[in-house]
């Protein structure tokens, strides 16, 4: 996509900036409701895990002592809940997130160390450090994973790390434990005593506290990583699709999916075949001197859209609006079977957009918009033309001038579509159905164009009754087709 920045940028040097500003507020948002929607996946996500312990619970303990581990789940369930409310409604949402990640570790962290009243007699703190509830810390984290925060998820995993070791070193600590470490093997300890020791219920491994920490550590790096990773997956996807926004304001769809498509954009200017149609509003001149400039402007906006949006839809690229006239070109940036063909038919449906909007304005009481389009088919030069300060891609040629020239050409003739002999051939030849294409047009005479050597045979098309009348006393004052007249 760098080609995409290059080209956008020489061209449209102020759209850009605008552009990047609202790529970056588009991407904030984007971030900030992925990191909403985590906070609802991880609470959901944690009450159908609390659901799970407390099915689990039922099942495999006697009712009258897996009470008490029910009240535990639904307390911890409550903790959660209020957590998520705070988080989504407080005006101290990321406080409240932070603080009561901390309260549930602090939780959890008692409930698995804290032996419970059903147990065994004899049941000390210390064999409760040897259960594998320790695990179920490591499932907390993973659950910090939905919340898409690499920090949230740091410091989950630091919280959690510190209180483990702070109640695990206090469970150490007490007057009637015996705790060990990996120097016990250094000792000269025999291998009796060693294993006596190991199962003492009052033995405290420290090894296993640092196999454990280990533990904890890699898993919040490793998730921490992954949400990095995702949250950058997302920018990039966000301002990707920014910038196609951005370039879709400049450049026409299939512009904007051939820069997409190499990263070094354009290369240097191609000689190939192309149709170019020009088409701009009839009388534009007295229209704005009886318009206000912000009807001026609206109006043009919907000339231009309904131009534009038939030429898209026709696979034309929208090379630039030049007051009230668009330029359009078809084989652009790669040329089709069917150039020609789609040209020719861009413009017919461009008249009849023009008569519907016209029927609309009428029946609101406004004026008849006429329209004159010419359409030409040859080579030209395509590419980007310019400086290093500025490119602007286009196309260049005899064939672009003779394109404008047809469209003058329009108001001399009294017609609104006036093609090239060479755009008609080539539509035939190009068209699945050749009577349809050209119906309704016909032959005028050969007509030279101002600094062109040959001539053109130009083919019109005979206005219809409403553009008779919407022309009033332009009317078409072409010769004989024998005789020869000059294209201005």
């Amino acid at each position: 996509m760098r080609g995409v920045a290059r080209l956008a940028s020489k061209r449209f040097a102020v759209g850009e900036r605008g552009a990047s500003s609202g790529s970056s507020n588009a991407l904030g948002d984007a971030i900030d409701r992925e990191v909403n929607e985590g906070l609802a996946y991880m609470f959901w996500g944690r009450l159908v895990a609390l659901g799970t312990l407390a099915a689990g619970a039922l099942l495999a303990v006697p009712l009258d002592r897996s009470g008490l581990y029910v009240v535990a789940i639904v307390a911890f369930a409550l903790l959660n809940a209020v957590s998520f409310g705070l988080a989504r409604n407080s005006r101290y949402a990321t406080v409240a997130t932070w603080l009561f990640v901390a309260v549930d570790a602090a939780v959890l962290t008692y409930i698995f160390v804290t032996p419970s009243p059903f147990a065994v007699e004899g049941w000390t703190s210390q064999l409760n450090l040897r259960l594998p509830n320790f695990l179920y810390l490591g499932v907390f984290l993973v659950s910090m994973a939905l919340s898409y925060s690499p920090a949230l998820v740091i410091w989950s995993g630091v919280v959690t790390i510190v209180i483990w070791n702070i109640a695990y070193c206090w469970i150490a600590t007490r007057p009637n434990s015996i705790a060990y470490g990996s120097d016990l093997l250094n000792g000269g300890v025999s291998d009796a005593d060693i294993i006596a020791l190991v199962l003492d219920p009052r033995s405290v491994s420290l090894i296993n506290l640092s196999y454990q920490t280990m533990f904890l550590v890699l898993v919040t790096v490793i998730l921490a990583i992954s949400v990095w990773r995702s949250r950058r997956l997302v920018r990039r996807q966000v301002a990707a699709e920014a910038q196609r926004s951005a370039l879709s304001r400049y450049f026409s769809p299939n512009i904007v999916r051939e820069l997409s498509s190499v990263p070094s954009g354009f290369g240097e200017p191609t000689l190939q075949t192309a149709a170019i149609l020009f088409a701009d509003m009839v009388g534009f001149t007295k229209i704005s001197e009886r318009l206000a400039p912000e009807d001026l402007v609206k109006l043009l906006k919907e000339f231009h859209a309904r131009l534009a949006t038939v030429a898209f839809d026709h696979g034309g690229t929208v090379d630039k609006y030049i007051g009230d006239e668009i330029m359009v070109h078809f084989g652009t940036p790669r040329p089709r079977p069917d150039d020609a063909a789609r040209a020719l038919l861009c413009a017919r449906e461009m008249l009849e957009q023009i008569r519907l909007w016209n029927e609309q304005r009428v029946a609101r009481g406004d004026y008849v918009i006429e329209v004159g389009i010419g359409v030409h088919y040859g080579e030209v030069i395509v590419g980007n033309i310019g400086d290093e300060r500025r490119l602007e891609y286009t196309v260049l040629g005899d064939t672009v001038n003779v394109a404008s020239r047809l469209e003058r050409l329009t108001r001399k003739i009294g017609t609104p579509l006036a093609v090239s002999e060479d755009l008609l051939t080539a539509a035939r030849a190009q068209s699945s159905n050749p009577a349809s294409i050209v119906q309704g047009l016909q032959p005028d005479q050969v007509r030279f164009v101002r600094g062109r050597r040959r001539p053109i045979a130009v083919w019109y098309l005979p206005p219809t009754e409403q553009q008779q009348s919407g022309r009033g006393a332009s009317r078409r004052q072409h010769a004989v087709p024998s005789e020869m007249e000059q294209v201005d």
